[in-house]
């Protein structure tokens, strides 16, 4: 079955925010069969999602792992989606060296070794968006912390545009939520030196969904904070 199908229906499901949708509806909106419609959605449930299927009734979807290609809707890049890594910015920088293309993109639930801009960067499993997106802008390196600067706004905005909830920025790569720090964005870049010009550039946030006190160390406890402490985010945002 293609992807293509499961994504469709991941999306059509989270759009429908809990509701269920007919398998008619379904079929008829994605243009496949009710057969292509049941193997579609076996298969999000094997992927970890909490999909519901009722006589009369049809589907819905009521909560599910989001670190999944699906998850991620179109995208017009490779996406490369992993339980766990030592870091998502390694692993972006290595796909950068193997001529992996401008967009790239690197999700992960875990990272045993993330790293930030003053040193290690906590990621609690399944508990944030951890990420790094490969960038090949035509630009000199002077300009790459303005890359740095338009993340933190951009993830802002999209904070703010799926979830509802304002995030203050402390310039330039850090972003607080009720006076704890909840994102972190790490610029790492590759230079030409005869040029001076990127040859490409690796953004990293770490954005904390659920996490408690308790998922920190001590030092880190008072200090971090999440959109939504020790609570899963609604379905409809769960695709951040």
């Amino acid at each position: 079955m293609p992807n293509s199908t499961r994504q469709a229906l991941l999306q059509a499901l989270s759009a429908a925010e809990g509701e269920y949708i007919s398998g008619q509806q379904l079929a008829e909106t994605l243009g496949v069969s009710r057969a292509a419609v049941h193997k579609a959605a076996a298969a999000l449930t094997a992927q970890g999602y909490a999909l519901e299927a009722a006589p009369r009734r049809g589907y819905r979807l009521t909560g599910g792992d989001p670190f999944c290609a699906e998850a991620a809707g179109e995208y017009p890049a490779p996406v490369y989606v992993y339980d766990t890594l030592e870091s998502s910015n390694r692993t972006a920088k290595l796909l950068a060296l193997d001529g992996a293309p401008h967009g790239t993109l690197v999700l992960t639930a875990h990272q045993s070794a993330g790293r930030g801009r003053l040193g290690r960067f906590e990621s609690p499993a399944g508990k944030g968006v951890y990420c790094s997106v490969l960038l090949r802008p035509e630009v000199p390196a002077a300009s790459a912390q303005t890359v740095t600067i338009s993340a933190a706004v951009a993830v802002c905005r999209a904070v703010k545009a799926l979830c509802g909830i304002e995030l203050s920025i402390k310039w330039v790569n850090d972003l607080y939520y009720q006076g704890r720090k909840v994102c972190g964005i790490l610029t790492e870049a590759g230079t030409d030196l005869e040029s001076g010009r990127l040859e490409w550039l690796v953004v990293g946030i770490g954005l904390n969904l659920t996490s408690t006190a308790a998922d920190w160390p001590e030092e880190l406890a008072a200090k971090a904070g999440s959109l939504y402490p020790g609570g899963p985010a609604p379905v409809s945002r769960a695709a951040l």
